[in-house]
């Protein structure tokens, strides 16, 4: 009876384990065979469903602050430049990962080490730039327009406040 039981909890340990690692290893936003890809992802765009949300939601902020064509069309250029740089540095922060890992796999510790150093003065730069780039953003707007904005922000944040409060 005994070697029964252990039999059994071993084809469900084995079905387990290769449940687990079915697949070829690719992530999903790396291919079309995501499980929710029509309901989650825009046309096939940015994974997660945050994008549209964010989209809709720059659009009711320009709205309620009531900006002029001009802030309009600067918005939108920096907007479109920020967006090209972001791609850019992202992609230059994957090219190092996959040098990292290359590196990790010859053990050469030390081109390990010098990559995670880039890696980080990388993620440094971002940081940097998206600070950089809501400063530039903030300067087109008016002492009105900033006041409206900082009214709008903290509306948007008080759900989360009273949540917190409550825990």
């Amino acid at each position: 009876m005994k070697k029964l039981v252990f039999v059994v909890i071993g084809i469900i340990a084995v079905i387990g384990l290769l449940t687990a690692f079915d697949g070829d290893g690719r992530r999903y936003n790396d291919c079309d065979q995501h499980p929710m890809k029509g309901k989650m992802f825009k046309d096939g765009g940015h994974p997660g469903m945050m994008q549209g949300m964010h989209n809709d939601g720059y659009q009711m902020m320009c709205e309620e602050l009531d900006l002029t064509d001009e802030q309009q069309e600067q918005m939108e250029d920096l907007r479109i430049k920020n967006k090209k740089e972001m791609i850019t540095a992202k992609a230059n922060l994957e090219l190092l990962e996959i040098d990292k890992r290359s590196a990790m796999k010859d053990k050469d510790f030390k081109q390990a080490k010098a990559v995670t150093k880039k890696i980080f003065e990388k993620k440094q730069d971002i940081a940097i730039s998206r600070i950089e780039q809501h400063e530039q953003r903030w300067s087109i707007l008016t002492p009105e327009q900033k006041e409206k904005a900082e009214e709008l922000k903290g509306e948007h944040h008080s759900p989360k406040r009273k949540m917190m409060k409550r825990k």
